[in-house]
Formats: C-alpha cells, sequence, structure tokens
C-alpha cells in the first residue's frame, strides 16, 4: 500500500514532488498500489521509486523519469 505522506506530496504538484525529490534523495517513495489513473505527472521523477500494482491507465508520463 502506498505511503499516504508520499501520495499526498504527489497530488500537491509536481514541482513539489520534484523538489521533495532532490532534497530527500534518499528516500524511496513507495506508490504501492496508488490509484493515479488519468494523473498528470508530466517530468516527474518517479526513479527507484516503489510502484508494485499501482495503476497508471491513462496517466500522462511525458518527460518523466522512470528509471530503476
Amino acid at each position: 500500500m502506498a505511503d499516504q505522506h508520499h501520495l499526498a506530496l504527489l497530488k500537491q504538484s509536481i514541482e513539489d514532488w520534484n523538489e521533495w525529490r532532490q532534497v530527500h534523495h534518499e528516500i524511496i517513495p513507495d506508490l504501492s498500489g496508488a490509484d493515479l489513473r488519468g494523473a498528470q505527472l508530466q517530468r516527474i521523477d518517479l526513479s527507484h521509486a516503489h510502484m508494485h500494482n499501482a495503476d497508471l491507465t491513462g496517466a500522462n508520463l511525458m518527460e518523466a523519469m522512470l528509471s530503476k
């Protein structure tokens, strides 16, 4: 199950999320099982994030960082 703090931060804004990722690069975000259907996630940094069973159906992932 997704960490609720991580999910809430992601839903605030992509800019806030990416800034948080830069400051807290040692934290591995847990978005497991998150419902992100249709989310606007352009240019988001999801590298190294736990995404097991997350639903990204119809999400806009243009230029998103999805490595590892």
